[in-house]
């Protein structure tokens, strides 16, 4: 393979030109001993210019011809534009202020044009490059140096098995948090998690499985909590989180929910499902610095006190802190467990009512010209810890309240989209779990939706992710409900023979495409891949497709390559 010449670049000055241009002639001739492409440009404009297209090794600025200030201002343009160039300098006197201020300021060298020969002049290109390779070297050897103290620190502080935080990286978040507590004044709460009999699951699958369900258990912690909370695996089957400005009664409302994210679903492991729940035990910190020890001997209060009341639950330290260490969250230092009892009880009554629901929107775009062409109109409950529609819908299940709490957030939905911020000619998507679509008479559904709707203007979304073993169980519901005017669209959809099934069983009108494979294909190639294959499936199929998720400009410019028409994500914003 031909070595690939060095380029010089000169740029000169009005007048100066025909010297150097010989000199760089025989620099650069067929008896040259070093392979050299000239160019020349004029005035420093150009320079810069051509500088900035890339592909020059080594720049000579003649500034001969230029007074002391404007030479030294032409330089600092050209380092400016940039600065991984080596720049040669040459003028008429070595011992002028072009001189210093030129070598000064990162001239690889200046050199007396009128002392200039092809000698001097390759030694000085020669020159300049080799100190570039060595400072690229140089700048290689850093990056692995800091890749490597990355990695260190990675292994020091980081979980491997789960990703949470190391007892090592533990100890350092809790002491940045107390510091940042006793500054703002505000109050700090820890969750300790204790997986129950998660003996049972190590000896019959072994360590390496039981390993795979921590990792599950932690995703479903940190889906639940804020980016701020900082998860810990401990050791064994115990998580330590760390909840910054909160209040007791904050902190027990969080616990719950990590609670029912662990315990939502069975995990499924080789030809077996296992169930898995926790037992929690919040407590709210004193101010005063401790030992992880002393708040892990607290919270382990708590844990077995859960664990006696018969696992899966969640209890209060603030019943075992000794008097004097720290005015609880809850501002009397009593226990907060008839708190939280009651909190829960009044969120139930308002989901038994109804009254507390709001709804948001979010656009669906068509991708090659960004027109809205509809709108999903999303739901969420009551202002506080259950307020997003995850949270809402595990505590729904819990209390065996999923079906009137959905088709209450269905009706809200609706209601809303008769707002006349709304082009009333969009579509409107609003959403179903499966359950309530097979629990509710398809008569009772349809009296929720406008009695003077036209056909396909509200299209119902199933989550795939909601189906339960064989979809075949809703073709018919789904038959019914495109035979009264309603459009039926599967999302979040992703790869894989369930996926396929279910496309195929449902026959949908909309296919949208999970979030999750959405993401980072600007940057993941083998995720691009597999979403074109699934593109062509869904084309194949004669369904609409929508991609979920958009984040960036890349990822938009991407999916209309691949020929996916509509989209939505927080390019646009976020639900509002």
């Amino acid at each position: 393979m031909e070595a690939r010449k060095t380029k010089v670049l000169l740029i000169d000055t009005p007048g100066g030109t025909f010297a150097l241009k010989d000199v760089l002639s025989k620099v650069s001739g067929p008896d040259a001993s070093m392979e050299i492409s000239m160019e020349f440009t004029e005035n420093i404009t150009k320079g810069l210019k051509r500088l900035g297209e890339g592909g020059v090794d080594v720049v000579l600025l003649d500034l001969s011809q230029e007074g002391g200030a404007s030479g030294v201002d032409q330089f600092r343009q050209l380092r400016a534009q940039d600065a991984s160039v080596p720049v040669v300098v040459v003028g008429n006197n070595s011992k002028d202020n072009i001189a210093n201020e030129a070598l000064g300021n990162g001239a690889r060298e200046f050199l007396v044009k009128d002392e200039v020969d092809a000698r001097a002049l390759l030694q000085s290109i020669r020159h300049a490059m080799q100190v570039k390779g060595l400072q690229e070297e140089l700048k290689e050897a850093n990056q692995r140096v800091l890749e490597a103290n990355q990695q260190l620190d990675t292994i020091a502080n980081v979980d491997a098995a789960t990703k949470a935080l190391s007892r090592a990286g533990l100890a350092k978040a809790l002491a940045a948090e107390y510091v940042r507590a006793q500054r703002g004044g505000w109050n700090l709460v820890t969750v300790l998690i204790d997986c129950d009999d998660f003996d049972r699951i190590n000896q019959q699958f072994g360590h390496a499985v039981g390993d795979v369900v921590l990792h599950e258990i932690a995703d479903r912690v940190r889906e639940t909590v804020r980016p701020t909370d900082h998860l810990a695996r401990l050791g064994g089957d115990e998580f330590l989180l760390i909840l910054p400005d909160t209040r007791i009664a904050e902190g027990m409302l969080v616990a719950e929910k990590i609670r029912l994210a662990v315990a939502e679903s069975p995990l499924r492991l080789a030809s077996e499902t296992v169930r898995v729940t926790a037992s929690l035990g919040v407590l709210a910190l004193p101010y005063e610095f401790c030992s992880i020890e002393e708040v892990l001997s607290l919270a382990r209060l708590a844990v077995r006190e859960s664990k006696m009341l018969g696992k899966n639950r969640v209890s209060s330290g603030e019943k075992h802190k000794a008097p004097g260490s720290g005015t609880s969250a809850s501002g009397n230092g009593a226990s907060s467990g008839a708190t939280d009892m009651a909190a829960l009880d009044e969120l139930t009554e308002k989901l038994r009512r109804g009254d507390c629901f709001r709804a948001v929107s979010m656009p669906i775009f068509h991708l090659s010209d960004e027109k809205v062409v509809a709108y999903e109109i999303l739901s969420r409950g009551p202002a506080g810890a259950f307020e997003m529609p995850d949270d809402l819908f595990r505590v729904s299940v819990e209390h065996n309240l999923l079906t009137i709490v959905d088709l209450r957030c269905l009706k809200t939905c609706l209601s809303a989209c008769v707002d006349p911020k709304f082009d009333q000619k969009a579509r409107f998507h609003v959403n179903l779990f499966p359950s309530t679509i097979m629990d509710t008479p398809i008569e009772r559904l349809m009296t929720l939706f406008p009695a003077n709707k036209t056909d396909g203007n509200y299209v119902i979304e199933i989550s795939e992710q909601q189906f339960i073993g064989d979809p075949a169980y809703l073709r018919d519901h789904v038959q019914a409900l495109k035979e009264r005017g309603l459009l039926v669209a599967v999302d979040d959809v992703g790869f894989g023979r369930s996926s396929l099934e279910s496309l195929i069983i449902l026959e949908p009108d909309i296919v949208k495409i999970d979030r999750k494979y959405v993401s980072g294909i600007s940057e993941e190639p083998a995720k691009a891949r597999l979403l074109k294959r699934l593109v062509k499936v869904v084309n194949s199929l004669g369904a609409e497709l929508v991609a979920e998720g958009i984040e960036c400009r890349e990822e938009l410019d991407l999916l209309v390559e691949m020929g996916v028409p509509f989209g939505q994500g927080w390019l646009w914003g976020k639900p509002a």
